[in-house]
Formats: structure tokens, C-alpha cells, sequence
């Protein structure tokens, strides 16, 4: 995945680094690791995101062993009882906190899958369903190197990610699909951070009397807003390209941009401009009408950041075209809308970098376009009373391909 041939230094969050000085932090972390433990351990990443983190799961990797990583912070109570892993990485200052959780937790027997070819076992990670049930999904070497191909057709070639591109996230590591969308800018060389929102474990508020639920609450309580998308520039890296967001940071930027481009006294002519040319297919950042009124609320809102923005990729729930296609006009650059699950490395669903469909105003959810490269979609139970009828049926969809990972103690099916 870090490919050797690549000299230019890159930025991964706070630090600059070449692929060979990454490849002898790893060698170095990894050397010291595989004498302590084997190939059949599985090591436990409670790390917030960081350089540390992939360095940590780059060298597991290297020497065959699996990682397990949590989704949502409110499982670590769950995970050393029903999955006790054979160790931790951790920052040190959670290590009070952890000593509480490895003293209650029951023994089990546990036996993980040996690792070294595509099919073998590559991470564990676990989520919480919709019922608050928890899911342990293992992925294997084959799944995580499908899900970062398939992130990386999202783009089309004549705007293919390349070493110049700097990659924003909203996705944290320890999720499959948030770390196949940091493994595809390693792959291309391109710079990588993530945002705010993204970090599991506020280590900074623990202390002797602080419960291990209270030093856990930062995801859940971390608004997923404009302040959230700007917390990027904290980092030392260049303004991104390319930018992972979410819905509520869709929705609060670009309604941002219109609030202050509707202060101009043109605003009205200038919408109605770009959502006709946007009608035929055509929508830019450098026509004169669009600069005329747009530059000043893109500068107030993004910053430097507006200039440099060529993509934003967006997931995380259904998004009604009344948000949209404003959206789509406020930032006037490419939109793809995906649909993730836990269950697969990649995306689902994707569409089009040119997209320029403007679809009817309402509250019905925007498409999120056909299934993704290797992933085949059925939808079960469909009665033919509904095509006959032109309605649109409502039922379980069952998805197949080398993206999707299996239930922990079931065969690898690549069927979720």
C-alpha cells in the first residue's frame, strides 16, 4: 500500500513524512511487536486518529497480525468479554480507564484465524446495530484492498487522486471504510487527515474520578458542522482537494455560502443564472456571474480551502433534494452521494462525479446512484404489483461482492 517509488514528502495530519521514513517507523514498531506476540493474537487499536494509528496498523499487517477496532466508543465495555483481544495499543494517558475494563472482563475462549494470503483474516471491527445490538465484522486482506479500489473509481480518470491531492475525512480510522479512504491516499501519496468529529477518545479529560462512559462522550457530542469541516486547518497540511463529509457538514456549509451570497442585491438574478445553466449540465466556480457573487461568501465561509476544493463526497443518511441541489449551486463543484455500511469496506452506492440531474423540490431523499464497482445489489421480496402499479417498493436490500466483509463465527460469504 505505501509505495516505495514515491520520494515527495506528504502530510498525515500533523507531521511530514516520505514513504521511506514511514516504511522505517513501521519496520521499527513492527520489529518490536512480532516479538511479543504470534500470528494467530489479535491486537486491539483504541487510538484516536493519528499517524500512530496507521503506523500501528500497517506494521500488524506486515507481520500477520490481526487488528480489532471499535466503531463507537460505548462498545469497550462489550469487546474484552465476548472478544478479549491478546493485547491494546493505547495512548497511555487511557491506560487507568482500560485497567478497570481488562479487570471486569470474563475469560472466553478465543481462537482468531491465522493470516497470510487475500482470504485470511485482516481486522476485526465492531459496531453497534440499529437495535443497540453488538456486530463483530471480520475483514480480510482481500475485502480492505477491494474497498480501497473501489473508493478510488469513485473518481473519474480525468480527476483521478494523485500525489498533489490533499484528502480530508469525516470517516474515523478504526471504521473499515474510514480506513480504506486513508489507505487510498497512501496509496496515491497524497496528504490525509481527519477531522474533529472523528476522534472516539477524548484521553485529554480522563482523570482518577472520571467514569469510563464520561471520558468516552466526545463523538457522540461533537456537533458534525462548518466549525467541524474548518477543524482541518489545525492540522499543518495544504487546503484540501478532496473533502469526506457528511450530511448536517453538507447542509450547514452550504447553507452558510447562500445566507452570505444572498447579502448582494444581484443574488437573485445570479441563482436563477446558475440553476438554468446547472439545468443543461453546466456548473463551474469560474463564471463571471458565479464570481460576481459567490467568491466573497465562498472566501467568508471556506477560506483559502474554497479555491482548492475540487471534490466533496457525501454520506451518512438520506438527503432530500431541497438540501441538495442548493447545495450543489452554493459549492459548485463535483458531488458524489454515497450510501456506507459497517458491513463493507467500500461504498454501496455511488454516483456520478458529473451528476447534474436537478431534481423536483420536496422532502423525497436524493438517489445515491447504482451499486459501486464489485458490489452486486438485490432487492428481496419485490412482488411484481408493484412495477405493474409504478410504485417504489420498500424492502431489504442484500448486497454481495469482494467489499464486504462476514459475521465474526460465520463463513466469509461476502453477502451482507
Amino acid at each position: 500500500m505505501v509505495r516505495p517509488q514515491f520520494e515527495a514528502h506528504r502530510a498525515l495530519w500533523s507531521s511530514k513524512i516520505t514513504n521511506a521514513q514511514l516504511n522505517e517507523r513501521v519496520d521499527a514498531f513492527g520489529g518490536g511487536i512480532s516479538r511479543m506476540f504470534w500470528e494467530d493474537s489479535d491486537v486491539l487499536l483504541l487510538l484516536n486518529d493519528g499517524s500512530e494509528f496507521l503506523i500501528a496498523d500497517l506494521a500488524l499487517t506486515k507481520y500477520s497480525i490481526a487488528a480489532m477496532t471499535l466503531c463507537s466508543p460505548k462498545l469497550l465495555s462489550h469487546v474484552p468479554e465476548t472478544h478479549p483481544p491478546t493485547a491494546i495499543i493505547t495512548d497511555t494517558k487511557f491506560i487507568p480507564l482500560l485497567l478497570e475494563v481488562i479487570y471486569n472482563a470474563r475469560e472466553y475462549d478465543h481462537k482468531s484465524q491465522s493470516l497470510g494470503n487475500p482470504d485470511d483474516l485482516y481486522m476485526l471491527a465492531f459496531f453497534e446495530a440499529p437495535s443497540g445490538r453488538m456486530q463483530a465484522v471480520r475483514f480480510t486482506h482481500e475485502n480492505m484492498t477491494f474497498g480501497v479500489a473501489a473508493i478510488r473509481t469513485l473518481f473519474p480518470p480525468s480527476m483521478a487522486l494523485s500525489g498533489v491531492d490533499i484528502i480530508v475525512s469525516n470517516h474515523s480510522l478504526s471504521t473499515p471504510y474510514g480506513l480504506a479512504i486513508a489507505y487510498s491516499a497512501l496509496h496515491e501519496n497524497a496528504s490525509f487527515a481527519t477531522i474533529d468529529s472523528t476522534r472516539l477518545y477524548n484521553v485529554t479529560r480522563v482523570g482518577v474520578t472520571q467514569s469510563l462512559m464520561d471520558a468516552m462522550q466526545l463523538r457522540n457530542g461533537q456537533p458534525h458542522n462548518l466549525a467541524d469541516m474548518l477543524s482541518a486547518r489545525r492540522h499543518p497540511i495544504p487546503y484540501p482537494t478532496v473533502f469526506f463529509i457528511g450530511l448536517d457538514h453538507l447542509e450547514d456549509s452550504s447553507s452558510s455560502i447562500l445566507r452570505h451570497a444572498g447579502e448582494s442585491w444581484l443574488y437573485s438574478f445570479v441563482w436563477k443564472h446558475k440553476l438554468a445553466a446547472f439545468a443543461e449540465g453546466f456548473l463551474s466556480k469560474d463564471s463571471l456571474w458565479g464570481r460576481t457573487v459567490f467568491d466573497h461568501a465562498w472566501e467568508h465561509v471556506l477560506g483559502d480551502m474554497a479555491n482548492a476544493l475540487k471534490d466533496v463526497i457525501i454520506s451518512g443518511g438520506p438527503i432530500s433534494s431541497e438540501v441538495f441541489t442548493p447545495a450543489q449551486i452554493a459549492l459548485s463543484i463535483s458531488m458524489i452521494n454515497v450510501h456506507v455500511n459497517p458491513w463493507v469496506s467500500g461504498p454501496v452506492f455511488a454516483t456520478q462525479s458529473f451528476n447534474a440531474q436537478v431534481l423536483p423540490s420536496g422532502h423525497e431523499p436524493v438517489h445515491v446512484g447504482g451499486p459501486s464497482i464489485d458490489v452486486e445489489a438485490k432487492l428481496k421480496g419485490v412482488k411484481g404489483t408493484y412495477l405493474e402499479d409504478n410504485k417504489n417498493p420498500v424492502r431489504e436490500i442484500v448486497v454481495h461482492g469482494p467489499t464486504v466483509g462476514a459475521s465474526v463465527g460465520e463463513e466469509a460469504k461476502n453477502v451482507a
